[in-house]
């Protein structure tokens, strides 16, 4: 049996990534100034392997569990039907209490309808795990790191692999009927996808490279990003915000999420300034839900902000 050098083995991921960014170079549809701009030098290739290879997006949601902030926070909950059947607002703070821990304190909170059952737990699943993702309640500090991974149960894994899909979305997760399907970069998955590079303004001001994967039509069932918008600012070519839709029907999950993300860069770090979703959620043995929640945070004294939810127009 013929062994295959350990060089190649070190290799070979490389020339597969490198085959992945040429594929998809291949394919991108480019808009008249980013054509102009390549003409200059803009290097393709190298901002398709900075799409490919983030890491900030994650790490922005992972930092705010360690930095001081202010939030403001609307939840709301509706029926099949759209009748508004629960709602929560909450003022929120985090601070550093010593060197390694902070505290979050809940300045100010009001539910509505059917928020909570009795005793003040959670009725909504939604609301339950996008508080584990998010917050940490009272006194909470870095946890050393376990010699031997944790056990989960079945449901809690499943939750993990999903905060690795709502934290990172594009990469591979290890969820029944859905894994392979995330990761849109793979060889086997960039074919399902248009792709296309755009200049544009953030927000009127910032100018940017806007890349977007749209899913084809044509093969639904074969995709779980239906659509993927990445905004880097062109002088440094650093991820802004990022926009994205998920979508699956299986025996395991049933789902329809939109997400709008805004990052910001502060002293601390880069950090996540709003995150909005929009969406439909039915994990396995719960009731399907639908919600809408706007999360707005701030890292310095200012006034504490107030949420807006987009219009449905």
């Amino acid at each position: 049996m013929s062994r295959i050098p350990l060089i190649l083995l070190i290799f070979i991921p490389y020339w597969l990534a490198a085959q992945v960014t040429d594929s998809i170079a291949s394919r991108v549809v480019l808009d008249t100034e980013v054509v102009v701009a390549a003409k200059k030098g803009f290097d393709i290739k190298k901002f398709i392997e900075i799409v490919q290879a983030d890491s900030v997006f994650a790490q922005a949601f992972h930092r705010l569990r360690s930095v001081p902030y202010q939030s403001s926070n609307e939840f709301h909950f509706f029926s099949r039907k759209g009748r508004e059947v629960a709602g929560y607002k909450s003022e929120i703070i985090q601070k550093k209490v010593d060197s390694l821990c902070m505290v979050m304190t809940i300045l100010s909170e009001k539910a509505t309808g059917n928020y909570y059952k009795r005793k003040g737990k959670h009725r909504y699943y939604t609301a339950k795990m996008f508080e584990r993702l998010f917050y940490k309640k009272g006194k909470h500090c870095p946890k050393p790191k376990p010699v031997t991974p944790p056990q989960h149960t079945r449901m809690e894994n499943y939750v993990q692999q999903l905060k690795k899909l709502i934290y990172n979305p594009g990469k591979e997760v290890k969820i029944p009927l859905i894994g392979h399907k995330t990761a849109i970069f793979d060889e086997k998955m960039i074919k399902y996808y248009d792709f296309k590079i755009q200049s544009r303004r953030y927000k009127d001001e910032t100018p940017c490279y806007v890349f977007t994967a749209i899913a084809k039509p044509n093969r639904p069932n074969k995709t779980v990003i239906k659509y993927l918008e990445m905004w880097l600012d062109k002088a440094e070519l650093g991820i802004i915000s990022k926009k994205y839709h998920l979508k699956t029907t299986n025996l395991a999950f049933n789902f329809d999420i939109k997400m709008d993300v805004d990052l910001i860069e502060t002293p601390l770090g880069i950090l996540p300034s709003k995150i909005d979703y929009d969406g439909s959620w039915k994990a396995p043995m719960k009731r399907k839900e639908i919600s809408k929640f706007l999360l707005l945070f701030n890292f310095d004294s200012g006034a504490i902000l107030e949420p807006k939810l987009k219009s449905d127009n």
